[in-house]
């Protein structure tokens, strides 16, 4: 009587299957190192329209009334004055800059998308008009939620500025976004036709604490090469 000889894998079959199984018993492991590893993700900066005032292009200057568009701004109170190529002050950024303060002091705004729990910071360039008092310009930054407003006042000291040396400074406000979308404002209060100079606006988010603390120890340990 012939017994049936036991067929047995042939090693090739073998070693495929134990790669299959050991790739399905670590794979979560791998994977979960992969994503505890990876690098956070940079927020995204949320857009300022017409942060740096090219919009509309003018030569020299051009006031504009409440109900007038600037791009994505509106102004929504007083006038303001847009200053362009061959204008009478120089921009701190580009073509053109904005003079807060046309026939009177004015209001300008837009509205941003932000993420709520997320923390910004408004930043934009400060300057005062030159050519006529008061020797101090002053204003404010205001971002508007609902019933919520962040404010910061500001003030420019003109003296021993030019409209060629205008003393550009950096301004900031921070806020913390309660749903998603802001009302940014930037107004006037300086009386006159010479008002705060400003151009280029721009939102950025900052950093939470545990993002920051886990970039700090991205930087630490990374090994520092020798020159």
């Amino acid at each position: 009587m012939n017994v049936p000889t036991a067929r047995h894998p042939k090693p090739a079959r073998l070693a495929a299957c134990a790669l299959v199984l050991c790739f399905c018993a670590f794979s979560p492991a791998v994977e979960a190192h992969a994503l505890s590893s990876a690098a956070p993700v940079a927020p995204v900066a949320p857009p300022v329209g017409n942060g740096g005032f090219e919009t509309p292009p003018t030569t020299g200057q051009a006031f504009q009334d409440t109900g007038s568009s600037l791009g994505a701004w509106k102004v929504t109170a007083g006038s303001v004055d847009l200053i362009g190529v061959g204008g009478p002050l120089l921009p701190a950024k580009g073509k053109q800059s904005l003079d807060l303060t046309g026939y009177r002091p004015g209001t300008i705004e837009q509205t941003i998308p932000t993420t709520a729990g997320r923390c910004y910071t408004v930043s934009f360039a400060l300057a005062g008009n030159t050519f006529g008092p008061p020797v101090v310009k002053a204003g404010y930054a205001r971002v508007t939620q609902g019933p919520l407003t962040v404010q910061k006042n500001f003030t420019f000291d003109i003296t021993g500025k030019t409209p060629l040396n205008m003393g550009y400074v950096r301004e900031r406000l921070h806020f913390c976004a309660e749903g998603p979308e802001a009302t940014l404002s930037l107004v006037s209060t300086t009386n006159g036709a010479y008002g705060p100079a400003i151009d280029d606006v721009t939102v950025t988010p900052r950093l939470r604490f545990a993002e920051a603390e886990t970039e700090a120890g991205a930087r630490a340990e990374t090994p520092r090469q020798n020159g």
